[in-house]
């Protein structure tokens, strides 16, 4: 085992080669093979390599350059590329984790269990030592070196290499750092020429220091004619504008003093061509040391304030949309709704008049909805011949949008009856409801042509008309289907009850007199007859259940004598004391009956359970086309409609039949339940 220090003129001579590399290397990719080599051969070892973090946790190192010195030992280099080596493991992991240089004199005979000992051996390797490459306070890499003498640790060679890790470790990270100044260089490179706004750098006396590409395309130069020039002279128009321009520049660098700087503003700029364009410009000075830049952030908004005009006209007609929608929406009665659909697309297109019409399907239409600011117009319910080739008789025959600019050249009874209004132009769009035309929306100007494509905007409105259409379509078939659903319930309700009634009610009667009749000729047998008995009363509280259950169904009596006879058999069984208020005149269509029925039958079952209240009142009344059902009590209130099933099911069947329940239970205050129903 050699135990003599390595030379000082080896040290040397190791430091000076490896201030070579690091002098003229190109980049840390470039450096770390020949300081490997630069290493290696200066201190006459056979193999080195350098050792790099997986990831950014530094949990496991990996082997990114190996330098060997004779074949014999490029195995082991293969080996040490092929393995990751965790934090604490071999040389270098041992290195990785305590910061500090290591030393093994001959790794046959090391006590620790070494990753590459069998190939180190194989190759005929025995001392190593490693160091740590550091930068700024952090190990960055592990360099390490096999000899194939056997050496005892040499603390002045660790103290060298420990020096050398450290310049390393210095030059790794300044180029780690001017890359990535190139790469944040290349980024905001790319950010500028992706934007699509124009970004302009200007100096302090005025002069264009960088552009973008989309300064580029906008202004109509390249960047090599700007860069350098005056920004007022090439983008700027002549006059007032320029001279404000340099005076507020003259300004700002003698007093700080700026309307522009940090106050966007909306400007006029100039091509190359010459041609001027609105732009919005945004100034800032960015806070850097020396010289004073400014950064100039313009957008041609040419086209913004073109769409700008037409979204105000849109918006407006969008609000006459949402007014029409909402009138759709709320159900209001069709005559007045079509006047209000002619009213708003005849103000959102700026017309004079403003026609809904329904066509008949014979050649004629009659006018649904009008509208008129001062202009003459054809009533509500005149009916128009569909001759000649106006709006109305073009859109019967094609069912598609029709316009035209002048009544000059129109023929027919219809387009002499438009000109003694003094129309001139029109433009319409059919309403579709259910795939078939049903009508159209015109609208009339007794002046200029409308604009292009109007007759389309029209056919926004034309669509909200059927839609309104369907809705009151829809909700006329909904509500009878409702309603013939109830009927149905209670018909079956009825059938269910007559066949109890008729049938199972008749035989449980039959079969409990019979028991009874056996159980009093049973005379010498006291248990059978203790037996029958039990039996006979079984039967009876089966028979009473079977009543009841019937009754909820539907009650005979309901059917048999009406309304105010059932609701007092009803309010006879209630637990609390029930005045009934019914009149006994005419009766109502069988299932507002039964509606008023169920909801008195429920509301009592309420006071029952829930209200502790001392006494109830129940009032049903006719008036109005209505049937007005109310059930009050002094209880705790508190009821809740949408808590259960009972409310929430009589409110549907209310509903269904075009009427409407309501609940009123302030707490500590009682109940009231009121319904209406109408019997018309």
């Amino acid at each position: 085992m050699r135990n003599e220090p390595t030379d000082v003129a080896v040290l040397l001579r190791t430091e000076h080669a490896v201030a070579r590399v690091l002098a003229s290397a190109q980049g840390e990719d470039d450096a770390h093979p020949r300081l490997l080599a630069a290493i290696g051969e200066a201190l006459a070892w056979n193999f080195g390599a350098l050792w790099t973090p997986t990831d950014a946790r530094g949990s496991a190192l990996r082997c990114a350059h190996t330098w060997v010195s004779g074949a014999a030992v490029a195995a082991f280099a293969e080996t040490s590329r092929s393995v990751t080596l965790a934090a604490g493991t071999g040389l270098p992991g041992e290195v990785w984790q305590t910061g500090r240089p290591a030393w093994i004199a001959d790794a046959a005979e090391h006590p620790r269990s070494l990753p590459r000992s069998h190939a180190a051996d194989a190759a005929g390797l025995r001392s190593a030592f490693a160091f740590p490459v550091r930068g700024a306070g952090e190990v960055l890499a592990v360099m390490e070196f096999f000899a194939a003498t056997r050496a005892a640790p040499d603390e002045e060679l660790l103290a060298t290499v420990t020096s050398l890790g450290s310049q390393i470790g210095q030059f790794v990270g300044r180029c780690r750092a001017e890359q990535d100044v190139r790469e944040s260089d290349a980024r905001k490179t790319a950010i500028l020429n992706a934007a699509f706004d124009c970004i302009v750098t200007m100096d302090g006396e005025g002069n264009i220091v960088e552009v973008n590409a989309a300064t580029e395309r906008t202004f109509g130069y390249n960047a090599e004619e700007m860069v350098g020039r005056e920004l007022a002279e090439l983008m700027i128009p002549p006059g007032k504008l320029r001279d404000d321009h340099r005076r507020g520049l003259r300004l700002y660098m003698d007093t700080g003093a700026s309307r522009i700087v940090g106050h966007p503003v909306e400007l006029t700029a100039m091509r190359a061509d010459g041609s001027t364009f609105p732009v919005e410009l945004a100034v800032t000075r960015p806070d850097l040391p020396g010289p004073a830049l400014f950064c100039g952030y313009l957008r041609d908004v040419t086209e913004r304030r073109r769409a700008e005009r037409a979204l105000q006209g849109m918006a407006e007609e969008q609000a006459a949309l949402r007014r029409v929608a909402t009138a759709v929406a709320a159900e209001v009665e069709p005559e007045r709704l079509f006047g209000l659909i002619a009213e708003e697309v005849g103000r959102a297109l700026d017309a004079g008049i403003g026609n809904i019409l329904r066509y008949s399907g014979d050649g004629t239409a009659l006018v649904m909805g009008v509208w008129s600011e001062g202009a003459g117009t054809i009533p509500v319910g005149t009916t128009l011949d569909l001759d000649g080739d106006t709006i109305a008789p073009t859109i019967w025959r094609t069912h598609r949008p029709a316009r035209y600019d002048s009544l000059e050249g129109k023929t027919g009874a219809l387009a002499d009856q438009l000109r003694s209004t003094g129309i001139k132009a029109a433009v319409g769009a059919p309403v579709i409801f259910g795939g078939d035309l049903w009508g159209a929306v015109i609208i009339s100007s007794d002046d200029a042509p409308f604009p292009p494509e109007a007759e389309f905007r029209v056919g926004d409105f034309a669509d909200l008309a059927a839609q309104a259409i369907a809705n009151a379509q829809a909700r006329k078939e909904l509500a009878a289907s409702r309603v013939r659903i109830v009927e149905a319930s209670d018909a079956e309700r009825r059938r269910l009850e007559r066949n109890l009634h008729d049938g199972a009610q008749q035989r449980l009667v039959a079969t409990s007199l019979a028991v009874r009749m056996a159980a009093r000729r049973v005379t010498d047998n006291p248990a059978l007859r203790t037996m029958l008995d039990g039996a006979g009363d079984e039967l009876t509280l089966a028979l009473e259940e079977l009543r009841e259950l019937a009754r909820g169904l539907h009650p005979a009596v309901l059917s048999d004598h009406g309304l105010c006879a059932a609701i007092e058999a009803v309010a006879d069984r209630a637990p609390v004391p029930v005045t009934v208020d019914v009149p006994v005149g005419e009766r109502l269509p069988e299932t507002i009956e039964a509606a008023a029925y169920f909801v008195v039958c429920e509301a009592l079952t309420n006071v029952a359970k829930y209200a502790h209240a001392s006494e109830a009142r129940v009032r049903v009344e006719r008036s109005d086309g209505h049937a007005q059902v109310e059930v009050v009590d002094d209880g705790v209130g508190g009821a809740d409609e949408s808590g259960g099933s009972g409310l929430r099911g009589l409110a549907d069947r209310v509903e269904a039949l075009g009427g409407r329940l309501v609940v009123t239970s302030p707490a500590g205050q009682g109940t009231t339940v009121r319904a209406q129903l109408p019997v018309c």
